[in-house]
């Protein structure tokens, strides 16, 4: 995790607290003034639950190691999702793929859909990789002596799953069944919000964040306490709206535009909770249907479940509860569920384990079937926790690639 974080550059506090451990942090970006007042209340009112600063991947003071990236600090532009020209937000695009670039050993192949991976059955082992060209519909073979699939979770278990042969006709590395299966991840199931009539002199401590608020998970955590398993987090944002007369004309008009008077605070909360892998959640190949590349098509079978209604409604009596010591008026909930896994992080299906009859990965990431095959995204996981899972995706890469080279320097993938 140091390593990532480092690297990567993530700022926030130590907070110092048990379900959200500290880590190499930039400055923190400010809570502004009504999240601030939120903070006070819950932590005046409640025991071991904490409104903190949002940790998050923005360089807020560049250390040598992201100028060496030819990274920048953020701007505080709030344009994140047009790709930060200044590298100030971590992305592949911005840092590792670059990084990987300057050692000479990184060979990008554009436009190339994969298919499986190649097993040899004489030796005993994965010998490479099959991709479709997306454009010429060619098959193409790649060759290597390790691979690391890292597809994003639903890929990766529908490449292993369409990869078949003599020793394992079930997908690669199936000896125990469970390839596709445990498949779990996020439930973004509602959101609470609420008007707020407090300082209406203040705004925020710059205008602008590339964040917010953050309340980590406080249920279950100690202690059960609740008729559902596990728990949630949630986040915690307030703002402004302006507006502008605009009856007037010419000068005056003007004024008013430029100038824009402040409204209310507005105040809201999104659910971020943890799902149950189950045997029956699971991904398999249709049996008939092929995409436009000749793989088949996914099926997936995974729904909510009682246990994720009731940590829904908890959700809304908290978090409505702590608005309203907190003086928030017109507290709302909303419910914004989709269908499953339509909102993010998706997890499982190729789950670590260190009995080889019930895992498919040992605690490397290792394939315990197939040893020069590393899966270090979200299939690997076992459960979903609350945090967003990137770092850890990111912690368990370098980790297992740290494995790999050990290992091939003694001969023994």
């Amino acid at each position: 995790y140091s390593l990532v974080e480092k690297f990567a550059g993530i700022s926030g506090n130590k907070d110092g607290l048990d379900m959200l451990p500290d880590g190499e942090f930039l400055p923190p970006y400010p809570l502004n003034a009504v999240e601030d007042h939120f903070r006070e209340t819950v932590s005046r009112n409640y025991k071991n639950r904490h409104v903190i600063t949002a940790r998050m991947a923005h360089i807020s003071k560049p250390q040598p190691v992201h100028l060496e990236q030819g990274r920048g600090q953020c701007q505080n532009r709030v344009l994140c999702q047009r790709g930060c020209p200044y590298g100030g937000y971590f992305s592949s695009n911005s840092s590792t793929l670059p990084w990987a670039e300057k050692t000479g050993n990184l060979t990008l192949r554009p436009f190339s859909v994969v298919h499986s991976i190649i097993y040899d059955e004489q030796k005993g082992k994965a010998a490479g990789v099959k991709v479709i060209d997306a454009n010429t519909k060619e098959e193409i073979e790649y060759f290597a002596k390790i691979i690391f699939v890292n597809a994003s979770a639903i890929n990766s278990n529908l490449i292993l799953l369409n990869s078949v042969s003599g020793r394992f006709p079930n997908g690669l590395g199936n000896d125990s069944g469970v390839l596709g299966r445990y498949v779990a991840f996020h439930y973004y199931g509602g959101d609470v919000s609420a008007r707020y009539e407090g300082p209406l002199d203040k705004f925020t401590v710059d205008g602008r964040r590339p964040g917010s608020g953050y309340m980590p998970r406080f249920r279950n955590v100690y202690k059960q306490e609740t008729d559902f398993l596990r728990g949630y987090a949630a986040g915690v944002s307030a703002g402004r709206g302006f507006y502008s007369d605009t009856s007037s004309v010419g000068e005056s008009l003007k004024e008013n535009l430029i100038h824009r008077k402040p409204g209310s605070w507005y105040v809201n909360s999104h659910m971020m909770g943890e799902t149950i892998p189950k045997k029956e959640s699971q991904v398999t190949l249709d049996k008939e249907k092929k995409d436009a590349w000749g793989i088949p098509l996914l099926r997936i079978s995974v729904d909510f479940d009682d246990n994720d209604r009731k940590m829904l409604q908890d959700f809304y009596d908290q978090l409505s509860e702590m608005y309203d010591k907190a003086g928030f008026k017109d507290i709302q909930t909303k419910i914004r569920q989709g269908e499953p896994g339509l909102d993010i992080h998706e997890m499982g299906g190729v789950r670590m384990g260190l009995d080889p009859k019930t895992s498919m990965l040992n605690k490397w990431n290792q394939l315990h079937a197939c040893k020069n095959v590393f899966v270090t995204d979200g299939a690997c996981m076992t459960s979903t926790s609350t945090q967003n899972p990137s770092l850890t995706y990111m912690a368990l890469s370098a980790r297992a690639a740290n494995y790999a080279v050990e290992q091939m320097k003694k001969g023994e993938i």
